[in-house]
């Protein structure tokens, strides 16, 4: 079989790397950068989907909506700090997460 231009022979195994989910730049505008405000995706891979979804995919959502509404009703005036350099994500396979997030208030 053929997947994403790689020919690959009968018994291969693959590895199949989360890390690079959603950041296909044909489809996603500024796909390897951080952006909080980018529109929610119907097919976000992050916690699978349809039957292979995360069965704690909605706890993880809702813990993350109510830390982030305690940060925005505590430090309304937090921002991304534009005179520090833009989060870069750490280089590893699996999962994706900011080697520093500098912010300001």
């Amino acid at each position: 079989m053929t997947l994403a231009g790689a020919k690959l022979p009968a018994g291969a195994t693959v590895l199949v790397a989360y890390g690079s989910a959603n950041r296909d730049e044909q489809r996603y505008e500024r796909a390897g950068e951080f952006d909080i405000t980018r529109p929610a995706n119907r097919q976000h891979l992050a916690f699978g989907y349809g039957s292979h979804g995360c069965p704690g995919s909605q706890l993880a959502r809702d813990q993350l909506r109510l830390t982030l509404d305690l940060f925005i009703r505590r430090m309304p005036e937090l921002r991304l700090d534009r005179d520090r350099p833009r989060p870069r994500m750490r280089p590893t396979l699996i999962h994706r997460s900011p080697q520093a997030l500098y912010v300001t208030w």
